[in-house]
């Protein structure tokens, strides 16, 4: 795989409050070529957890506010503030009382002619490194059409952004399993596990798979 990482720069946004909480923030992050332009993107979202408000309470406090995606991820394979125990062990992450922040990608994308060319795993190394202390990063891998609506883009250069990926163009009905073989291994081989998710616990099938990494794996997966 040709690797471009010498031509690219990357911006943190500043995080912002997402609705009411001051621990739970949103953050973009654009990656760049030499021209400034966008090439790659990513949304996340930051929730730090303590004794006084673990997993659990935070969930209750987050569903009772909106919709949110760290419902399976907060009941499944956490506890209290932590990742479950065998989690931590397969994260190379420490268990302990102290607070924790996880992070949630809820987005991540490389414009169609800079694909393969090692710009995805750049991000994920380089959100890894600026944030060297978070317990966990989790995301729900499924073809990005299925989810990104044009009209609810945040702002006019994001609206463009999100409209060069062609997004429909994305996957066609017979060609998604295949699309999502491809999204596995490529996580899987940037450093992220697979939850494996007890089918009884659910009132319907997952419409996506769920992967979970820690600044450390990314980064020895990115030096291999």
């Amino acid at each position: 795989m040709q690797t471009i990482y010498m031509n690219l720069s990357i911006e943190f946004k500043k995080p912002e409050v997402k609705a009411s909480y001051d621990w739970q923030l949103t953050q973009e992050i654009n990656v760049s070529n030499e021209a400034g332009e966008v090439i790659a993107k990513a949304e996340i979202e930051l929730i730090t957890l303590n004794k006084h408000r673990d997993a659990d309470k935070s969930f209750e406090m987050l569903d009772e506010q909106e919709a949110t995606d760290w419902e399976i991820p907060l009941g499944v394979y956490f506890k209290k503030q932590n990742l479950i125990a065998d989690y931590c062990d397969k994260l190379l992450v420490k268990a302990d009382t102290n607070a924790k922040t996880h992070i949630m990608i809820e987005a991540i994308s490389v414009q169609p002619q800079y694909r393969k060319q090692g710009v995805a795993q750049y991000l994920l190394n380089e959100i890894a490194q600026h944030y060297p202390k978070v317990q966990s990063l989790n995301l729900m891998s499924m073809a990005m059409n299925l989810f990104v609506d044009l009209e609810f883009c945040n702002g006019e250069e994001n609206t463009q952004y999100y409209t060069n990926l062609a997004l429909e163009n994305e996957v066609i009905a017979n060609e998604e399993l295949k699309a999502n073989e491809e999204l596995k291994a490529f996580f899987t081989a940037s450093g992220f596990m697979e939850v494996e998710i007890d089918a009884s616990l659910l009132a319907e099938p997952l419409p996506y798979d769920i992967f979970v990494a820690s600044p450390a794996t990314i980064q020895a997966a990115v030096s291999k």
